[in-house]
């Protein structure tokens, strides 16, 4: 069986009626090594007779889990049990790719950069909220920049430039260094700042090419979720805190790193007085 560079791994749940859109986006990349995986976590909706066409075709691979294994655990299973890609990237099916190019663009700036130790490739998304669309707004201006692990991570809220859809990482590092084990809100966050702290002279790749659609809507589960889940989401970034000191980063870094945390947390806590929100 061929070894695909490339795994867009499409993890869904009752999500019929975004499904075919995330799959075709994925199908579009005209990278070719390419492995697209929808991972259905039982979905008790018509997504597996709506997939059946591409099953068929072989244009995917379909796992449909038994039970329910919760949104953070089925990212998990399907990262370390589903595909043996040497590169992943995670697309949550109510979300699609606008851009073709996006694979060919990351692996190329990867095989290309002066570094053979890339973590990640990262470009950026469009929110979409109803008929209204922008862009993320990261401060990285230039069309590719490169960084070392420990950057990145001291400067997350100053560079406010992260995109899940659009991260393509390292799976044996990723697996290596435990992507997917906290199962809090932000996990693909969590995921990727650990995994700067742990591999923290490797480099990542910060790009401002736009890959596809972050689409907001009422079943988010950003938008749904009540202030226990944000205080648990608060304590492991916390944790990464303590980690990065461990690491021996700059103490009084870590320290604003942490005020800026705390003071993400209060607002959203601030925030959830009124409305649900995401906490980033």
């Amino acid at each position: 069986m061929h070894h695909p560079d490339v795994c867009i791994m499409i993890p869904t749940y009752n999500q019929a009626g975004f499904i075919i859109t995330a799959v075709e986006s994925a199908l579009a990349q005209d990278y070719p090594s390419l492995q697209v995986v929808v991972a259905d976590d039982n979905s008790e909706d018509d997504t597996a007779a709506l997939l059946q066409p591409y099953i068929n075709a072989g244009k995917i691979k379909y796992i449909k889990n038994t039970t329910n294994l919760g949104r953070v655990a089925n990212y998990h299973q399907t990262l370390y049990a589903h595909t043996d890609a040497d590169w992943v990237i995670n697309l949550d099916a109510d979300d699609h790719y606008t851009n073709p190019g996006y694979i060919t663009a990351a692996m190329a700036a990867i095989k290309n950069a002066a570094s053979p130790n890339i973590l990640f490739y990262q470009g950026l998304h469009l929110i979409k909220n109803g008929a209204t669309a922008a862009a993320t707004k990261s401060t990285i201006t230039a069309p590719l920049v490169m960084m070392s692990g420990v950057d990145y991570f001291l400067n997350y809220f100053s560079h406010k430039h992260f995109s899940h859809l659009a991260t393509l990482y390292n799976r044996k590092l990723a697996i290596q260094h435990g992507f997917y084990e906290k199962d809090i809100l932000s996990a693909d966050i969590y995921s990727v700042l650990h995994l700067c702290i742990a591999q923290s002279t490797a480099m990542v790749l910060l790009s401002n090419t736009i890959a596809g659609v972050w689409l907001h809507h009422s079943g988010n589960t950003s938008k749904n979720a009540g202030s226990i889940q944000h205080h648990k989401n608060f304590k492991a970034f916390n944790s990464l805190y303590q980690q990065a000191l461990a690491q021996g980063f700059n103490k009084w870094r870590c320290f604003i790193w942490r005020l800026q945390v705390t003071k993400s947390y209060l607002f959203t806590r601030v925030r959830l007085l009124f409305s649900k929100t995401k906490y980033n």
